[in-house]
């Protein structure tokens, strides 16, 4: 993968489909995971795209292609996360915390739940 990049939201879909398959994929099981209705070329397109952006591999057994993903769902949202809490908030993480409360985007819920984590982590 590439330093830094960040993936659109149409390529973050497919990655999303082939991270909840058992790999490798088939363009087609790809086509039949994302929500929308994108012909097999649309699909192809995307697919290449990632494999270009060092996303996937691609290894071809006779007519068929067979996708794998170079890059964990997990590494990728610690960079995304990482990022967009640069970008966004200075790079802190309380102002993110604040701005969703004052959002009244936390409920009572998220709120336990994140000192639950906080006290799992021993912080």
């Amino acid at each position: 993968m590439k330093a830094g990049k960040r993936l659109p939201d149409a390529e973050l879909e497919v990655m999303q489909a082939i991270w909840s398959l058992e790999p490798p994929v088939t363009a087609a099981a790809v086509q039949q995971r994302v929500s929308k209705e994108w012909k097999a070329t649309s699909v192809l397109t995307f697919l290449s795209r990632l494999c270009d952006k060092g996303f996937l591999s691609c290894e071809k057994e006779g007519r068929q292609n067979y996708y794998t993903p170079l890059v964990s769902r997990e590494t990728y949202l610690q960079r995304e996360s990482t990022s967009f809490v640069r970008r966004l908030c200075g790079g802190s993480v309380k102002n993110l915390v604040a701005s969703l409360s004052d959002a009244g985007a936390l409920t009572e819920q998220d709120i336990e739940d994140l000192r639950a984590f906080l006290d799992a982590q021993g912080r």
